[in-house]
């Protein structure tokens, strides 16, 4: 149903979306009517939540909607099933972990290239205990937690990147190593255009799976 919600909000703002954006998706509509009235109440809180984000909140969920259709069929499948298994207080305090923090890295920092998904991923994959334990901190200090496994994982980020160009020879040693001179702010650009100079290494580093005990 947040898909569906997500739709109408952008169909709705033109800011979010420019003037090229793809007609609104016939089966949602379909889907839409078929909701019992109940069904359509929550959809309608959830669309004025979505009205209240500001505009750079809102193009990044139009941005990952856009990644969600483009992924594999059984992908998709399984990111759905793993967000109905969730309990609305769960999702609830997934939204807040992660808004929370970002607010606060974009009035502290500005507007930054961090590979959010992807460091989810790693820290629920990497870091599954302090990951788990987010929802349960209050707001600084869940920030402070958080800021602490941003950094880990640039740290991270780091030590692949020069992994790969020492396997690829794909940039010179000196602009791997000169990494670590980079703010917290200008990392993630840097990160990411030396990525882009072989074909062979990741757009973004991929978390690797967690060993089962």
């Amino acid at each position: 149903m947040f898909r569906i919600a997500l739709l109408c909000i952008l169909a709705a703002a033109p800011a979010v979306q420019e003037a090229d954006r793809a007609p609104v998706d016939k089966a949602m509509v379909e889907k839409f009517r078929a909701l019992t009235p109940d069904q359509k109440a929550r959809l309608k809180e959830r669309v004025e939540a979505l009205r209240k984000l500001p505009p750079a909140e809102r193009r990044r969920l139009a941005e990952n909607l856009d990644k969600f259709r483009a992924l594999a069929p059984e992908r998709q499948k399984a990111v759905k099933e793993r967000a109905e298994k969730m309990d609305p207080e769960e999702r609830k305090k997934a939204v807040e972990v992660a808004s929370g923090f970002f607010r606060w890295m974009n009035a502290r920092y500005g507007p930054v290239k961090f590979p959010r998904q992807a460091f989810f991923r790693w820290a629920a994959a990497r870091r599954t205990a302090e990951f788990q334990g987010l929802k349960d901190l209050e707001p600084g200090p869940r920030i402070d937690a958080l800021l602490r496994l941003a950094h880990d994982y640039r740290t991270t980020v780091t030590q692949q990147l020069r992994q790969h160009a020492k396997r690829h020879s794909c940039d010179p040693e000196q602009r791997v190593q000169a990494l670590d001179d980079f703010s917290f702010e200008t990392f993630w650009d840097e990160a990411e255009a030396i990525g882009r100079n072989c074909a062979k290494a990741p757009k973004v580093p991929a978390p690797k799976p967690q060993e089962k005990r």
